[in-house]
C-alpha cells in the first residue's frame, strides 16, 4: 500500500523540526523531516478473506479485527531518538470489503490525504473519508473505484 500526503504542515512545530513516519509494531520506522510538497510512505498490507469477512494484516496494521488502522506519527528528533507528539489513525474499516477481497494480486491500495489539520498543525486523530481518499490501483496502472465512503 502507499500513503501519499499532500498539503504539508510547517516544518517547525513547538519550536522544533517536525519529523513524520509510519508506526510498525511499537516503533516509528524511518521518521523523516517534513519537506517538499508531498510525502509518500509505502507499507505492506495483506488482505485476508475469512468466514467472518475481510481482515487486514501485516507488520504495519494496528488494532483489533474490525477496527484496523495504520498510524502516521509526528515527532521531533532528539538525542534520545524520535519523540512523538501526535499520531493520525488511518482507518481501514471504511474500505469496501468486496472490492478489497476481489483485488488482483499485486494491486496497490493508495490513500491520499492532507497532512495538515484545520489549524495548520500536523493532522491527527482518526482519519476517514472524505479527509482521506482510498484508491485501489491494479499493477497494470488502471485505477479501480475510489473509496469515498
Amino acid at each position: 500500500m502507499r500513503i501519499v500526503g499532500v498539503s504539508l504542515p510547517a516544518t517547525v512545530f513547538d519550536g522544533q523540526d517536525v519529523f513524520v513516519g509510519m508506526q510498525r509494531g511499537r516503533d516509528v520506522v524511518s521518521p523523516r523531516p517534513v519537506e517538499g510538497t508531498t510525502m509518500t510512505f509505502d507499507a505492506e498490507l495483506d488482505v485476508v478473506v475469512t468466514p467472518a469477512g475481510v481482515d487486514y494484516r501485516g507488520p504495519w496494521v494496528q488494532g483489533r479485527r474490525g477496527e484496523r488502522f495504520l498510524y502516521l506519527c509526528w515527532g521531533h528528533d532528539s538525542t534520545h531518538g524520535f519523540e512523538g507528539f501526535r499520531r493520525a489513525k488511518l482507518m481501514l474499516g471504511v474500505l469496501d470489503p468486496a472490492e478489497m477481497a476481489s483485488a488482483p494480486d499485486g494491486a496497490v491500495l493508495e490513500g491520499r490525504l492532507p497532512l495538515v489539520d484545520a489549524r495548520g498543525g500536523p493532522v491527527c486523530a482518526a482519519v476517514r473519508p472524505p479527509v482521506i481518499r482510498w484508491t485501489l490501483r491494479r499493477t497494470d496502472g488502471v485505477s479501480g473505484h475510489g473509496q469515498d465512503t
